[in-house]
């Protein structure tokens, strides 16, 4: 026959419960806070920059490489556009145009930063033998679109006259006369009825090319 409980018997079953309850409480481990590489990826862009600005080309190229490591949805396209650089630096003007491309399919942030990118791709396509003069055109004409007074701000003495020059000289080879001459000869000096137009016009647009090499 069932016997209610009594007080003794209700003690004890609240205290089993306690017990019960705290033991829970002890088996339950907190969960970790999600791990966020963002910082650490930054820090090692901004490490590259640095070595790239001290011409560290092939230090910097490695910082950019180990930055890419910490991106595991290969998302972000600030290593890409750095590594971009170290490599063109280093005359690997292919694996640069590759990485200069992967940045700008990943949408850079920031209006300086599509500038380097199509600046990079302008002047990487400009020493790709055979010389694809559209797509110097093509991006020389996007990075002055977005900065028509465009310095790199890692190497200052890369900048929009280097542009202007393989733009210029990429409207020749495209026979697009004029506008070459708007930006080699801007005073107009030369005459395009002379039999020598094209040739006094392809030493001035060599000129422009020769004072960018300089410049760097």
């Amino acid at each position: 026959m069932f016997q209610p409980w009594g007080k003794r018997d209700m003690k004890c079953f609240l205290t089993v419960m306690a017990v019960s309850a705290l033991a829970l409480v002890g088996c339950s481990t907190p969960s970790a806070p999600e791990y966020n590489p963002r910082p650490a990826y930054e820090t090692g862009v901004s490490h590259g920059w640095d070595m790239f600005v001290d011409r560290n080309y092939a230090l910097a190229a490695t910082e950019f490489r180990n930055a890419l490591d910490l991106d595991a949805a290969r998302s972000w396209p600030e290593a890409y556009i750095g590594l971009g650089w170290g490599l063109a630096m280093q005359d690997s003007l292919t694996k640069a145009v590759n990485n200069f491309s992967s940045a700008l399919a990943r949408t850079p942030q920031s209006a300086q930063d599509s500038a380097n990118v199509y600046a990079g791709l302008s002047l990487g396509y400009r020493d790709i033998s055979p010389v694809n003069f559209t797509l110097v055109r093509d991006y020389a004409l996007q990075a002055l679109g977005i900065s028509p007074q465009y310095v790199f701000q890692y190497r200052t003495a890369i900048n929009s006259d280097d542009l202007r020059a393989v733009l210029a000289e990429a409207y020749f080879n495209l026979e697009q006369y004029d506008l070459a001459a708007g930006i080699a000869d801007p005073a107009g000096s030369l005459d395009p009825a002379d039999a020598n137009y094209l040739t006094d016009l392809l030493t001035k647009i060599s000129t422009l090319l020769t004072l960018s090499r300089e410049g760097e």
